[in-house]
């Protein structure tokens, strides 16, 4: 599925508060792929730090895996976000395809040709929009906080994931709102159904946390 990398203004806030550890039913949605608005010619680091909000300690001890594009990518300073780049970030992964895409690995060598190449002009300035992927301890680590706060879905993509979970996603959904106002769980496949873009928030009660 072909995401549009510019959002209309048309964005549908939809806000759900789940009980307990619930939210991670929705992590799975991080790893297709959520739109971030930040500046062009940063580098993936600044990128990530700046507008991703993930802390520079986080990107060195835990992200091991990084595809630009669909290539794999060894330094965070020398290549740089477009317009239209995909971003994907990965905990370390088992076995010897984990070792050899593991950024700055002794195997590095052997993934030459599916390796993103160095970046040594800046690219332009200005508004740019980027999609960001999260797997596996990333996407359970990280992925509270950025729904928390909340992500730019694909509306047909959103639609796709509820049609799939069907009512699991909704055990421990407390409460849902669409545009601020109170609706069903049952109505939120119809009220996305025409819109390009949701801006999905999940909360947790104060007296909770997320797991």
């Amino acid at each position: 599925m072909k995401t549009p990398t510019q959002p209309t203004s048309d964005i549908l806030d939809i806000t759900l508060t789940m009980a307990g550890n619930a939210v991670s039913r929705f992590l799975p949605l991080l790893g297709e792929g959520i739109l971030l608005k930040g500046l062009g010619g940063e580098s993936v680091q600044e990128f990530l730090v700046n507008t991703a909000g993930v802390s520079p300690a986080y990107l060195k001890e835990r992200v091991q895996t990084v595809f630009l594009n669909g290539k794999a990518l060894d330094d965070f300073n020398t290549a740089r976000v477009a317009e239209g780049s995909t971003l994907a970030l990965s905990a370390a992964m088992p076995g010897l395809a984990g070792a050899v895409l593991r950024r700055g690995g002794i195997y590095a060598p052997m993934r030459r040709q599916i390796s993103h190449e160095t970046q040594l002009q800046n690219a332009g300035g200005g508004e740019i929009f980027v999609t960001l992927k999260l797997f596996n301890m990333v996407a359970r680590e990280l992925g509270p906080e950025f729904l928390k706060r909340g992500v730019l879905v694909q509306g047909l993509r959103l639609r796709d994931f509820l049609k799939r979970q069907q009512s699991w996603a909704w055990d421990g959904c407390l409460s849902v709102k669409a545009a601020d106002q109170p609706v069903r769980p049952e109505q939120v496949v119809e009220l996305i159904a025409n819109r390009q873009w949701i801006r999905l928030s999940i909360h947790t009660p104060k007296n909770q946390t997320a797991s």
